[in-house]
């Protein structure tokens, strides 16, 4: 029995645990608050009037954390913050990602055309920015274009045009705009804008202040802008409304960038009519489409003659309107540009190149000496040599074709070696090279490879050479042998010599040789 109470008093402790994990589990598999869309709503509509007392309420999909809130007066040009707090008054859970809010607030004395913003800044989740317009006190009301004060904190009459965002405007164009009115005053008597070309977001020249038909209804205030009637050129204008009501009480200015376009750009190409393959191409285009700040889509497209249509790589691009383009087939291509401009408006311009194909130059080299056309060329058969053919040149790659005789062919190398002549003898070779699109060029070289020595030819020439030897032996031999030195005749007399005259021949008969 007490095993028995003992189980039972465990059990609830057991109930609870799971129940504990249970719940764990589950909020572990919430999505993160931060993937949620976070909103802060208003219980009461922009333009109620309070008076000593600021009393709101509303709703928020986060608990808003680190929310605070500031009363900011919009009375005059500049805004101004009179009362700011670092938290709401109360901050309630209703349900599940639903979350009740409390601000109340004593203004007395306060009198302004005002703003309350609450805005959180919570690490876990997206900033959030919420505002309400509100009457507070009696004076200093206006009426307030809700366009004036845009997310970011500031009035939208101080924030810069984006041109990209303009109304774009052909002729006539209805802008309708919110408007919250002073609950005591009467209807809008009247709408103007300030009106100045700006190409950049910025007037280029004195606004003119004009005044714009307008209608109001449930919608808002509806402002009707007519180039026509305006005088409007092609180009961007900038617009800041402004209304007065019946008391004479002027809203701040909302802001509008007007585009005025009612024709197509003009586009021009300037690229040269003929290139070689390989050979950098610069393209170049002028657009133009008759006012400053044009903005323009530009598309190109390269088609060759085969019907092949791309666009140009990354790497061919140095800018939207230059093209630097490096075409590896020969061939008619045509660019075309297509130009939209903001307004919707294209524009097509079209040119036409020819790549014309460079044909190679066939070289046959024999340890780096360049062998010409018609060359005769002597190797050894017992050396080991080989033909290069990489000193032949294009601007692209090339392939090798060597014919040995006539009679058999070597490709796809550019190296043909002494394996490839075993034989000795005189050889044909012609080298030809090819590129990519069908242009060849050839060079014709004899090469002799000669014969490797025999026995017998080895014997043949020991003879030779030994009979050499031996004749050049007997000359010298011979020469040995000769005397030394040579004796002279002597000339003697048969008798007294006598002084008597006697006839040249008669001595000569009387003369005798020892």
């Amino acid at each position: 029995m007490a095993k028995t109470a003992h189980t039972r008093r465990g059990f609830p402790f057991l109930v609870v645990m799971l129940l504990l994990l249970c719940c764990v589990h589950a909020q572990a598999n919430h999505p993160p608050e931060d993937d949620r869309i976070s909103v802060i709503d208003f219980d009461v509509e922009n333009g109620e009037r309070f008076v000593d007392a600021l009393n709101l309420n509303g709703t928020a999909s986060t608990p808003l954390r680190n929310a605070s809130w500031s009363v900011v007066n919009i009375s005059g040009m500049t805004p101004t913050t009179l009362l700011s707090g670092p938290f709401l008054t109360s901050v309630q859970p209703v349900e599940e990602g639903l979350f009740a809010w409390t601000l109340a607030v004593d203004v007395p004395e306060v009198d302004c055309t005002c703003y309350v913003e609450i805005k959180v800044d919570d690490v876990s989740v997206s900033p959030m920015v919420s505002r309400l317009i509100v009457y507070l006190g009696d004076d200093h009301h206006r009426p307030v274009f809700q366009e004036e004060v845009d997310g970011s904190g500031e009035p939208m009459s101080t924030s810069s045009a984006a041109s990209e965002h303009a109304i774009i405007v052909s002729n006539e164009v209805n802008l309708t705009f919110s408007l919250i009115q002073v609950p005591t005053s009467g209807e809008i008597i009247s709408v103007s804008a300030l009106v100045c070309p700006a190409p950049n977001g910025v007037c280029t020249d004195t606004p003119v202040d004009v005044a714009l038909p307008f209608t109001t209804g449930p919608a808002g205030l509806t402002l009707t802008v007519s180039a026509l009637a305006l005088e409007l050129e092609q180009g961007i204008w900038q617009f800041d409304f402004r209304a007065k009501d019946a008391l004479l009480r002027t809203t701040g200015s909302t802001h509008a960038v007007i585009l005025h376009d009612t024709q197509p750009p003009t586009v021009s190409l300037n690229v040269k009519s003929t290139v070689d393959e390989r050979e950098p191409l610069h393209v170049y285009a002028t657009v133009d489409d008759g006012y400053l700040g044009a903005v323009y889509s530009m598309t190109w497209t390269l088609e060759h003659e085969s019907g092949e249509r791309r666009a140009p790589l990354a790497s061919e691009f140095v800018s939207d309107d230059h093209l630097l383009l490096n075409l590896t087939e020969q061939g008619v291509y045509a660019i075309h540009l297509t130009v939209r401009d903001r307004a919707g408006y294209l524009t097509q311009s079209t040119e036409n190149i020819t790549v014309l194909n460079i044909r190679p130059t066939a070289r046959i080299s024999l340890d780096g000496l360049v062998i010409k056309d018609m060359g005769y060329l002597t190797v050894d058969a017992q050396k080991d040599w080989e033909l290069n053919a990489s000193q032949s040149f294009d601007n692209e790659n090339v392939d090798y074709l060597w014919v040995i005789n006539d009679d058999r062919s070597v490709r796809g190398t550019s190296v043909l070696g002494s394996d490839q002549l075993p034989d000795s003898g005189v050889h044909r070779i012609e080298l030809i090279v090819f590129d990519n699109d069908g242009a060849t060029h050839s060079t014709v070289m004899e090469l002799e490879v000669l014969a490797e020595p025999t026995e017998e030819g080895q014997q043949a020439s020991f003879v030779v050479v030994l009979l050499v030897v031996l004749a050049l032996a007997s000359v010298v031999a011979l020469r040995a042998k000769r005397p030394s030195a040579i004796e002279l005749p002597k000339w003697t007399s048969s008798g007294p010599l006598h002084q008597d005259r006697t006839s040249p021949q008669d001595r000569l008969l009387d003369a005798t040789v020892e």
